[in-house]
């Protein structure tokens, strides 16, 4: 399990594209479409901290959907990421470790080292994006967004970055 806070810096919306090309970061034609929904805002500057960790290492063995992954959470001090963590945690998070394979898409399922950032859906629907996931391929740092049907299971060893709850016990 990694643990990152995120210290946001706020900018307009209109400049997203330059921020991400100065910070080098490749995107899909998913980021994009996610990137242009209103519920997705540049202006964040709540610090946020993500847990980054497996399915295994909440506990979930076999793996979970995301509706299993959101019931499975709630009771563990973790929470739905804001919709823009991705984005914030990808300007933070440069050294990711590189993923074995190099394939980006077309394989319909979670990526090798893809790190899913855990939000809530910004509208219903398996055709809209769910939400992004962060890859580092051949040093290459990318956030892409991603669709899944509700029924779709991740396995036990992908990924996630869940928000942190503020106001937890520390006896979690």
């Amino acid at each position: 399990m990694k643990q990152i806070t995120l210290h946001p810096e706020p900018f307009p919306k209109d400049r997203l594209q330059e921020k991400l090309d100065e910070y080098g970061i490749q995107t899909n034609r998913y980021a994009g479409v996610f990137f242009s929904h209103p519920g997705f805002v540049t202006e964040q500057t709540q610090p946020v901290t993500v847990m980054i960790a497996s399915l295994r290492e909440t506990g979930l063995e076999n793996g979970a959907s995301l509706p299993e992954i959101s019931a499975h959470i709630s009771g563990m001090c973790l929470e739905p990421c804001p919709a823009e963590t991705g984005l914030f945690l990808r300007f933070a998070w440069k050294d990711q470790p590189a993923s074995a394979s190099s394939v980006l898409s077309g394989t319909h399922e979670a990526p090798d080292g893809a790190v899913t950032v855990f939000s809530e859906p910004l509208e219903e629907g398996d055709d809209f994006p769910k939400g992004l996931y962060l890859r580092n391929v051949g040093g290459d740092l990318w956030l892409r967004g991603y669709v899944c049907g509700d029924d779709y299971r991740f396995p036990s060893d992908a990924l996630f970055a869940f928000a942190c709850v503020q106001s937890c016990p520390d006896d979690r």
